[in-house]
């Protein structure tokens, strides 16, 4: 799978976002490049279920839509 990469001011609100939790949850301070070098860590082993699961959804979303349009689609008259 390619590497995500975030948009810079996503990364920074979510290095900053860690580095606070880490602060205000455990009374741990951790500096910018620890912060961000454990948000790399987390979304290369979470990118591939989170990944899946955005298919997973866009593919429920998808049928649903071929449904309703097999549905219309029936309701159709013949025009002799």
């Amino acid at each position: 799978m390619k590497k995500i990469e975030l948009p810079a001011e996503d990364y920074r609100k979510l290095s900053d976002f860690i580095s606070d939790w880490l602060d205000d949850k455990h009374d741990l301070q951790i500096g910018q490049f620890e912060a961000e070098f454990f948000l790399d860590e987390l979304v290369k082993k979470m990118a591939p279920a989170l990944y899946n699961k955005g298919l997973d959804d866009a593919l429920a979303v998808a049928q649903s839509n071929m449904l309703t349009l097999e549905e219309l689609l029936d309701l159709e008259k013949i025009v002799d």
